[in-house]
C-alpha cells in the first residue's frame, strides 16, 4: 500500500480537528499545533502558544455547548524540502451570544510545518469571517 502524501496527511489532521471541535475534546486538538502557534480568529483577535490554545477551546466548550466549528480545506501546497505547508479553505460555525443562535463562515490560512517526529503540526491559523447570521460582533477598531 503507498505512503499517503504530505497533503493528504494534513487533510487527515485536519480532520481530527474537526472531530474534536465537534466531540469538544480540547484534548485532541493540543497535538494538532506547534508549541508557538498562532491565531488570528474571524474577529481579529489574536492569541498565541498551543497551550494557551487547548485552555481556549476547554473553555468554550464548557461555556458554549453549541459552538462547533468545521474547516473544509481547499487547496494543499506543500514545500517538501523545508517541511512546511500551507492551506487554504472555507469554515463555518455556529455559536450562541445574546441567547441567539450565530452562524459564520468565511475563508482560512493555515501553515503546517512537519515536526521532527514526522507528525505536521499547525504554526499558524488566520481566519476570516466573511458572512455572520445573527448578533455579530465586527472586530474592535485599530
Amino acid at each position: 500500500m503507498p505512503q499517503p502524501t504530505s497533503a493528504e496527511l494534513i487533510r487527515s489532521a485536519r480532520e481530527v480537528f474537526n472531530i474534536a471541535i465537534a466531540e469538544k475534546n480540547a484534548k485532541r486538538i493540543r497535538p494538532l499545533l506547534a508549541l508557538s502557534y498562532h491565531l488570528v480568529t474571524g474577529r481579529s483577535d489574536q492569541f498565541h502558544g498551543a497551550d494557551e490554545e487547548e485552555i481556549r477551546w476547554a473553555a468554550l466548550f464548557q461555556t458554549d455547548p453549541t459552538a462547533v466549528y468545521r474547516r473544509t480545506p481547499r487547496e494543499i501546497t506543500v514545500n517538501e524540502v523545508w517541511g512546511i505547508a500551507e492551506e487554504l479553505g472555507n469554515w463555518q460555525g455556529s455559536y450562541t451570544a445574546k441567547e441567539t443562535l450565530v452562524h459564520a463562515s468565511g475563508s482560512y490560512t493555515a501553515k503546517w510545518q512537519r515536526a521532527q517526529n514526522g507528525e505536521w503540526v499547525l504554526q499558524a491559523e488566520v481566519f476570516t469571517t466573511l458572512t455572520c447570521e445573527g448578533p455579530c460582533d465586527p472586530p474592535d477598531p485599530i
